[in-house]
């Protein structure tokens, strides 16, 4: 009997691409001794992605679609995605054209060489992506390897091939707000890298705006680490530090009766402390908050329909 090959998409308004990707897939797989199982996640799309879901099931052996009851984002879709798989291995990618298909059967030689992991990286820039966009993306995994000591790959997006163990371990975790480039990362296991070309998105636009960058990046961050409480606590130490040599200023200008003047450096040093006091709150309020939400326990996404059996 031949292995099972799992691939997971995340779909929010794709209704243009899905057919063309569904076809590449499978005429991809038609080539490999494989079966595939193909499982896309409608997360809360607006146009008609689902009844493309639909048509395309019908059409196709093994095609499974979920959907969510609303957007609940791509990381809760792709936990969805696992939690559902029945693959030997899992293959996560987006459903934009933009990650090609044709790497996938790179992916799986490197599986077949015993390697666990499997992480894409992108050889160059991200096409149409803006100079800002790039700068603040490898600033962020700048910032993520020095705060929590995870080794995450640069330039690699959700576009992965992880084996049936890594499944197991993910489906038994009880955690909320799961960044997955950190979370496979720290996992370890055997790791393989396979760079590929970023292609042009063919139909609709980028979902990922500069809030949900943002929120995925202080995500990450703060799933994986508390440095970021211990900096904040260094850097108050550090400047209450500094305050200190204030005082024999102000006494010394006392007793030679020379007036400080000027409110403006005042008003300023006020505006300074006062953001410092916001920023660490800002750092601690983000960990209560993941406190708070983990202990609710509500669910990370809702199916209000599928057509998968299990």
């Amino acid at each position: 009997m031949n292995k099972v090959i799992s691939v997971i998409i995340p779909a929010y308004n794709e209704e243009q691409n899905l057919p063309l990707l569904t076809e590449k897939l499978y005429r991809l797989f038609e080539r490999l001794p494989y079966s595939l199982e193909l499982i896309f996640i409608n997360d809360g799309s607006r146009d008609k992605s689902l009844d493309v879901l639909k048509q395309l099931s019908n059409q196709y052996n093994n095609l499974f679609y979920i959907d969510f009851s609303r957007n609940f984002g791509q990381q809760n879709a792709l936990r969805a995605g696992y939690d559902y798989s029945s693959g030997d291995a899992v293959i996560c990618m987006d459903a934009d054209l933009q990650n090609p298909p044709e790497v996938v059967e790179e992916l799986i030689h490197k599986w077949e060489e015993g390697f666990e992991v499997v992480v894409c990286k992108r050889r160059g820039a991200v096409q149409n992506a803006g100079a800002f966009k790039e700068s603040t993306s490898r600033a962020f995994y700048r910032l993520m390897s020095f705060l929590t000591d995870i080794p995450v790959e640069p330039n690699s997006p959700d576009f992965r091939l992880i084996d049936r163990k890594l499944v197991n371990v993910i489906k038994d975790l009880n955690e909320k707000d799961i960044f997955f480039r950190g979370l496979i990362s720290w996992m370890g296991f055997k790791k393989a890298v396979v760079e590929y070309d970023h292609s042009v998105r063919l139909h609709g636009e980028t979902k990922y705006s500069l809030q949900k960058m943002i929120k995925l990046a202080s995500s990450g961050l703060t799933s994986f680490s508390v440095k970021p409480l211990h900096l904040a606590m260094y850097l108050g130490l550090i400047i209450s530090s500094l305050s200190l040599l204030y005082i024999p200023y102000a006494f010394i200008s006392y007793f030679r009766g020379e007036t400080i003047s000027g409110w403006a450096s005042l008003i300023v040093t006020v505006a300074f402390f006062g953001g410092l006091q916001l920023l660490i709150l800002g750092v601690i309020g983000m960990y209560l908050g993941k406190l708070f939400m983990q202990s609710k326990q509500r669910p990370e996404y809702i199916v209000r329909e599928t057509n998968l059996r299990n």
